[in-house]
């Protein structure tokens, strides 16, 4: 089943009135990011169009001059999960909206890295401690440790993010 293309236009003329960019979820399109999610919370908002079971219409895709994006390298049977995903991340990241304005600059992929380990209490777990630095005090090592944490997760689970921005090349 494919979108029929006047139908599919039609809804789409109807809910773009100004210039936000026109998405098209689709397996096909270039992969969602968190550099994305800020462009889109940065500006006037997106048109999001889910696709189902095939899709759209190739014409609409291109007389709308649409903008194929996709969370990731897998299929579902729409696109309604992956935009509520996309949603998400781009909300989160409006002014206000967390509670500490700094929380989200400490996050994965915020500097090309997976995010340190977290800690709470108790400083003892199923005998597993806390690491000492952490309950140091001295902020300039505990900075340092979060780094080399941040490094060392990101080499063991995503090494493809050290090829591209963020990490420095003396870091690796």
């Amino acid at each position: 089943m494919v979108f029929r293309p006047e139908v599919a236009a039609a809804a789409i003329d109807a809910a773009r009135s100004d210039d936000r960019p026109l998405v098209y979820l689709s397996p096909r399109g270039q992969r969602f990011d968190q550099s994305m999610a800020k462009d889109w919370a940065g500006g006037s908002g997106v048109v999001l169009f889910c696709g189902r079971f095939e899709g759209l219409d190739e014409r609409v895709i291109e007389a709308r001059d649409m903008l194929e994006v996709s969370l990731g390298d897998f299929v579902l049977a729409g696109g309604e999960a992956a935009a509520q995903a996309m949603i998400e991340s781009c909300v989160r990241l409006l002014p206000g909206v967390l509670g500490e304005a700094g929380s989200a600059s400490e996050e994965s992929f915020e500097d090309g890295l997976l995010e340190y380990p977290h800690y709470t209490r108790p400083r003892v777990w199923e005998d597993r401690e806390i690491p000492d630095v952490l309950l140091s005090g001295d902020h300039g090592a505990i900075a340092r440790w979060r780094r080399e944490k941040a490094l060392e997760l990101t080499k063991a689970r995503r090494p493809d993010l050290l090829g591209g921005h963020g990490a420095k090349e003396d870091e690796r």
